[in-house]
């Protein structure tokens, strides 16, 4: 007997090849976009004098990309409902690439900072469209494996910037950095216009508070605010613990992070599959528990022997869960209203990362990196219980 014929595809979905080859497209976007917010931190003690950094010149550099990020990502969704979401991101990598750019150009510290928030503005409004098309492009039942790529694509600027930076900044050039990544987000220009279809599906206008209504979507943005800045800052932070305890030295940090970073990409590539099949909800949730438990462990100060594999398996779990719950909560707002929805979570992310690194400070002066750990282990609960208790399965 013939095998039966599979079901017809919805009218309104891509062939599963072309599919993967947008979301590829995308994630390549992430991956340029996400080199400029973490090569900084590896170049700053490589900056010349002359710029001028002074002792609060990388605060002033750090600031201005995230209050340009937050700026950007709010303004997705207006600029999709004028032009679209594609050229929407067409037209953040390329004001991307012309900001990465001017980095070659820049002679003074104000200089760097206005480039450093005009990069941040294409990043956050580039990110939140990038975002918005991975949602619209995979359908709800497939999105936590599209949403795993996208993210590991974000994931994989760690192993490849800070090491690339690095060596491009001990040869001499430490701008060199910022001419790959401009390479990186024409080629991405380019593959978007090839690989991303224009969708049918307008963006409503109408400016994007308006979808804080539903406690559902309040929970999980909250939620991602807290889990994204917590382990950012937090992973950030633990180089200087990790240098001042001698468990690793500075001279091997690059090591340390490509391996980490490595492991990030996998997390985020490796578990959409079953997150569709379990539920995103309940993915989520399954993540938050052990996660929450390798930040306490790690602030028990677990031999050194079992720091490297709790710490592997911090990063594998972080990883594993910021996919889902971004497709989770892409499923909690009307198809028209996926920009918007996505720019407020790309400031929200940024919110959380400061505010997170503010709270931080404190703690660390009273209780050392210990304490800041278990600040992180308290938010990673916290998240888990505003997914659980306020949090529902999208559609």
């Amino acid at each position: 007997m013939a095998a039966a014929p599979p079901p017809p595809r919805p009218a309104d979905e891509l062939p599963r090849a072309q599919e993967r080859l947008a979301v590829a497209a995308l994630a390549l976007a992430a991956f340029s976009l996400n080199l400029n917010t973490n090569v900084l931190g590896a170049l700053l003690p490589f900056l010349p004098q002359e710029l001028g950094l002074g002792e609060r010149g990388a605060g002033y550099l750090l600031a201005a990309a995230a209050l340009g990020s937050a700026c950007g990502a709010l303004g997705t969704g207006p600029l999709a409902a004028r032009v679209g979401r594609r050229p929407a991101l067409v037209g953040g990598l390329a004001l991307f690439v012309v900001a990465s750019l001017g980095h070659l150009l820049a002679g003074s510290l104000w200089q760097l900072v206005v480039l450093r928030a005009l990069a941040g503005l294409a990043v956050g409004l580039a990110y939140a469209a990038a975002s918005a098309l991975a949602a619209e492009i995979a359908p709800y039942a497939r999105r936590g494996a599209a949403m795993g790529w996208f993210t590991a694509g974000m994931f994989l600027a760690i192993p490849v910037g800070m090491p690339l930076s690095v060596l491009l900044a001990k040869a001499g050039h430490w701008r060199g950095i910022f001419a790959v990544q401009a390479a990186l987000a024409a080629l991405g220009v380019a593959i978007a216009l090839r690989a991303v279809p224009v969708r049918a599906a307008p963006e409503r206008p109408g400016l994007p508070f308006d979808l804080l209504a539903r406690a559902p979507v309040r929970a999980v943005l909250a939620a991602t605010m807290l889990h994204v800045g917590s382990f950012f800052t937090t992973v950030q932070l633990a180089a200087a613990w990790l240098d001042a305890t001698g468990v690793v030295p500075k001279a091997h940090h690059v090591h340390l992070w490509v391996g980490l970073g490595l492991l990030s990409c996998l997390g985020s590539a490796s578990f959409g599959r079953l997150c569709d099949r379990t539920g995103k909800r309940r993915f989520v949730l399954a993540c938050s528990l052990p996660l929450a438990l390798c930040f306490v462990v790690l602030a028990a100060g677990p031999a050194p022997a079992w720091l490297l594999p709790v710490g592997a398996l911090l990063c594998l779990l972080a990883a594993a869960r910021t996919g889902p719950l971004q497709a989770l909560l892409s499923g909690l707002a009307p198809p028209d209203r996926l920009g918007a929805l996505m720019g407020v979570r790309g400031a929200v992310m940024q919110l959380g990362v400061v505010a997170f690194a503010l709270a931080s400070g404190p703690i660390a002066a009273a209780l050392q990196f210990p304490g800041v750990l278990l600040l992180a282990a308290g938010c990673q609960l916290a998240s888990l219980l505003l997914v659980r208790r306020w949090g529902a399965e999208g559609r």
